[in-house]
């Protein structure tokens, strides 16, 4: 009986062992995985390198980080053009990015945060142009400028095949579609097609005298996306639950309130503020 009870003992004692080492382990992995940094990328306009702290900075990436130290979640940053950005999500070499549009095909592969920017897609003109624009039919038998190839360049692509003598062309800087725009390249009456904001911060940097916005098309709303293989659903949550609080008591107001220079975003209205195909 003393030979068997001593078993048992051993027994007991082995499985609390056991156990108090799995719920170690998890605890460690749990630790580990609250700890390794969560890698944002961003491009051009949207973003730029700050000359004083040689760090990516502007209004969605101030948001960002701010959201990330209420999380105590470390984070990384990388700034690339925008083809070079969606390489770095597929190879897993970022984990997020921003500011990012929503369909469907995305959704399959990328978490999606609460918008962090709207602005109306939109039509810039030279000011000899008198285009008042208010409809897709007024741009028939024209030359339709935007850069990507991204979100808004395949819409772009898609209305442009209903209009009649549309043409459509896409270049790979948004700098340079300006300034094609101001040489004359598409036309005495082409046209960028563009966020405006997109718009108003280029022709204020670069000092275009001979560009003017001819009027809104659609609304978009802009995103920060995660790839669901490397970034939890519970983390995006969280997020998610952090830029609510900071849209409710101004936090993102007064973020975005600090930059009026080159880079600027928008707050979204409150009805705007959930995440896309929920």
């Amino acid at each position: 009986m003393i030979k068997i009870s001593r078993n048992r003992h051993s027994i007991a004692s082995a499985l609390i062992v056991v156990s108090m080492m799995l719920g170690f382990s998890a605890l460690s992995q749990a630790h580990q995985e609250k700890g390794k940094p969560v890698s944002f990328n961003s491009y051009p306009p949207v973003a730029y390198i700050n000359e004083t702290t040689q760090e990516i900075d502007g209004p969605v990436a101030a948001l960002v980080k701010a959201v990330n130290k209420k999380l105590m979640r470390d984070t990384t940053f990388q700034f690339n053009p925008l083809p070079r950005m969606f390489v770095e999500l597929e190879a897993h070499r970022a984990d997020a990015a921003f500011n990012m549009s929503y369909n469907t095909e995305r959704a399959k592969k990328w978490h999606y945060s609460l918008p962090v920017h709207v602005v109306n897609y939109g039509l810039f003109v030279k000011k000899d142009n008198p285009l008042d624009y208010s409809s897709r039919q007024q741009l028939s038998g024209l030359t339709i400028a935007t850069y990507g190839p991204t979100n808004m360049s395949k819409k772009v692509e898609k209305f442009a095949k209903k209009i009649p003598g549309a043409r459509v062309v896409i270049e790979n800087d948004f700098e340079h579609v300006f300034k094609m725009l101001e040489a004359d390249r598409f036309g005495k009456r082409g046209v960028v097609y563009v966020p405006d904001v997109v718009g108003f911060d280029t022709i204020k940097e670069f000092k275009l005298q001979n560009v003017r916005y001819a009027g809104p098309d659609i609304k978009n709303l802009y995103y920060v996306i995660f790839v669901k293989e490397t970034v939890s659903k519970e983390y995006v949550d969280a997020f998610n639950q952090v830029l609510l609080t900071f849209h409710r008591d101004g936090t993102m107001t007064d973020i975005y309130a600090r930059y009026n220079g080159s880079v600027t975003a928008n707050v979204p209205a409150i009805e705007d503020m959930v995440v896309p195909g929920h």
